[in-house]
């Protein structure tokens, strides 16, 4: 599994040419980390209204380590079938503290263009057609709202159109998205099974003291293998607060790009 420092995208000082950048810094404090992304993003966002549109501490300071491994996603969803003003996550950065020991976490990088472009799929249209079926009968968890998944397994689980094995939340309210898998082992046999396979394309960063992390939300499902301890990791996610619908329509269908083996 190559690193993001032997990667053939490897990190360079902006975002243009690869969709994701690693900064050593090191940076004193989660802020002058975020000032360093913003600067980044604007370099490359050719969109309009990108705002802070959430701040989040991993694993959260007054809770417990984390579970050993987090299933890819994408941060706030992929809009599949948008039906109301959402929130859209469009960049993520991760800050490791700098007075933070050492941490055994990485973070695991998908592209998704080289994950999904890697087999045949159907077109746009009948995509998205899959994608609301699979919400009326096994994602959404209110219809009238429209389906947003952060979870990769179930994007391609909806996008295959095979009967769903994934859990539902149709069949159980209190079921949690990032649950699916209990194990890396178990979400790579998922995978596998789907003619994808995801450890040649996966990156993993180990974030050092002071580093920082950004990619691009629509271009990268991401999640994690080890255990944080608390307050390890800062997150920052920039994107647009309250999209309307023909808008986010536009970004999934950017990001679906991905299943054609194109790069947005």
């Amino acid at each position: 599994m190559p690193t993001v420092e032997t990667a053939a995208f490897e990190a360079v000082n902006g975002l243009e040419a690869t969709d994701f950048a690693r900064t050593a810094g090191p940076f004193a404090r989660p802020e002058d980390a975020w000032r360093a992304a913003t600067r980044m993003v604007d370099e490359v966002a050719s969109e309009d209204g990108l705002r802070v549109i959430g701040d989040f501490v991993l694993s959260p300071p007054n809770g417990g380590a984390s579970r050993d491994f987090q299933t890819l996603h994408c941060d706030f969803g992929l809009p599949l079938v948008p039906m109301e003003p959402a929130d859209v996550a469009r960049f993520t950065a991760l800050y490791a503290a700098v007075d933070a020991a050492p941490s055994e976490a990485v973070t695991r990088l998908v592209p998704l263009r080289l994950l999904l472009g890697g087999r045949p799929w159907p077109d746009g249209e009948e995509l998205v057609r899959r994608f609301a079926a699979y919400g009326r009968s096994h994602g959404a968890r209110n219809d009238a709202s429209g389906y947003i998944e952060g979870s990769l397994a179930r994007v391609v689980e909806a996008a295959l159109g095979d009967p769903p094995g994934l859990p539902s939340i149709k069949a159980d309210p209190a079921f949690l998205c990032g649950t699916e898998f209990t194990s890396l082992a178990e979400e790579l046999e998922f995978f596998s099974q789907r003619r994808l396979d995801l450890q040649p394309v996966t990156v993993e960063v180990a974030l050092g003291p002071g580093e920082l992390l950004i990619f691009d939300n629509l271009a990268f499902a991401h999640g994690r293998r080890g255990t944080r301890r608390p307050g390890e990791l800062y997150q920052h996610v920039i994107g647009h607060q309250a999209l309307q619908v023909d808008q986010q329509v536009q970004l999934r269908d950017r990001a679906l790009s991905a299943f054609a083996g194109d790069a947005y």
